[in-house]
């Protein structure tokens, strides 16, 4: 991915992620299903550090790199899959934006302009005269009103910012996998779950999320052949206030990106997560899986607690 690595807590080098589950290994931690793990949670027979692997979104390189990992150690997992863009071969066009404007040169652009969109002159020398551009850049995207319209705006960024747009498509660094990796990635065991089709809960300020199941659902169906149950807020963004559409569409557990350890008191549309990144050291990981992280947040909420 050109120079550097680009998100920390959405993609991971394949050297890491298979050191990760080695440690597992060696520390002991049971690998279970997220099923199985649920079924024992309320049965009050959970072993000691029992550990489900999830995985956001279907990414192509999950395909390609975590599966075999994740094989060789006869590890269970769930992918949460968003499907639009499974169906829909072409760059994840938020992601994509989000890495060209990470990537831009300062030295050699120190300006970015696309006028036929109306954006810049902007500079882009610094961390934060980025973010100012992605802003922008992001308001444009979310005004154009198809999928092609906002290719055709990344494709024209990155000519002005000497970046090769259609060599990140042929190497589909931002691509979810096909149907047909979906289908190769269920057959080895891995549990297929609900993202979201277009990865979103609410579209125009309406919600849309039952909608949004409901095509997820039926796409996953297709391509594995069995009912997903288990469901994933896009981007971790939830409220109470859907747990009634989750409860009606049948669906048996939703996670977070809260952090955090499941115990006896989690809600089971709530359930937090340990986000593991690049940037994340083992040491830190190892206190994250002991719980020795979460004592110390528990602590430190308690002493912000008002008396």
């Amino acid at each position: 991915m050109g120079t550097g690595h680009f998100g920390n807590f959405l993609f991971m080098s394949k050297c890491k992620f298979q050191r990760r589950m080695e440690l597992l290994k060696e520390l002991g931690y049971p690998v279970i299903t997220l099923t199985e793990a649920l079924e024992k949670h309320q049965s009050g027979e959970l072993p000691k550090g029992a550990t489900v692997i999830t995985i956001d979104d279907g990414w192509q390189s999950t395909y390609e790199h975590m599966l075999p990992v994740l094989q060789a150690l006869n590890y269970p997992a769930t992918v949460y899959l968003t499907t639009y863009y499974c169906f829909n071969q072409l760059p994840v066009i938020d992601v994509a934006l989000q890495y060209s404007i990470h990537q831009i040169d300062p030295k050699r652009y120190p300006l970015i302009h696309v006028p036929e969109y109306g954006l810049g002159p902007l500079p882009t020398r610094t961390h934060t005269e980025k973010k100012q551009v992605l802003a922008i850049a992001s308001k444009i995207l979310a005004s154009l009103d198809s999928d092609s319209a906002k290719q055709l705006f990344l494709r024209s960024l990155c000519q002005q910012t000497g970046l090769d747009y259609e060599g990140l498509a042929a190497d589909r660094l931002f691509h979810l996998m096909t149907p047909m990796e979906v289908k190769e990635t269920a057959e080895s065991g891995i549990a297929v779950e609900l993202h979201t089709h277009h990865h979103r809960i609410t579209h125009n300020d309406e919600d849309c999320l039952e909608h949004e199941l409901a095509i997820n659902s039926e796409r996953i169906q297709a391509i594995t052949g069995r009912v997903p149950t288990h469901f994933c807020y896009p981007s971790g963004r939830f409220s109470p206030e859907i747990w009634p559409t989750l409860r009606r569409t049948g669906i048996a557990s939703a996670t977070t990106t809260d952090i955090g350890l499941v115990n006896s008191q989690s809600e089971r549309y709530a359930l937090p997560r340990i986000l593991d990144g690049q940037n994340v050291s083992e040491l830190e990981f190892e206190a994250e899986m002991s719980g020795f992280m979460e004592l110390i947040r528990h602590a430190r909420n308690l002493f912000r607690s008002p008396a």
